[in-house]
């Protein structure tokens, strides 16, 4: 798998675009960690940074790139076995539902 950026999901924003910004403190590192520890259900990949939810879409034979998401959009499965890893918080969940 590899990362690669999707310039609709920078700053600044490009009007009449779909999709969610990503947060501008992730650098190339963390989301080559979050890529790799990501959980596949599928044809797409959930991950967790800091009390949020991420997305990662195939969109050529290895390269993925990944947007936030809220809650509401990752599998059940995957909200529950993470609360019960304790890699996320049910705080965090309902802050980042939407």
């Amino acid at each position: 798998m590899r990362y690669e950026s999707n310039r609709k999901h920078k700053e600044p924003w490009q009007r009449g675009r779909r999709g969610t910004l990503c947060p501008s403190d992730i650098d190339v590192k963390t989301v080559h960690r979050l890529l790799a520890d990501s959980e596949a259900t599928g044809d797409k990949r959930y991950a967790v940074h800091e009390g949020r939810a991420f997305c990662a879409q195939r969109h050529g034979a290895e390269e993925w790139h990944g947007y936030p998401i809220g809650w509401v959009e990752v599998p059940e499965a995957i909200r529950r076995k993470w609360l019960k890893e304790r890699r996320v918080q049910r705080r965090d969940i309902r802050r980042h539902w939407d």
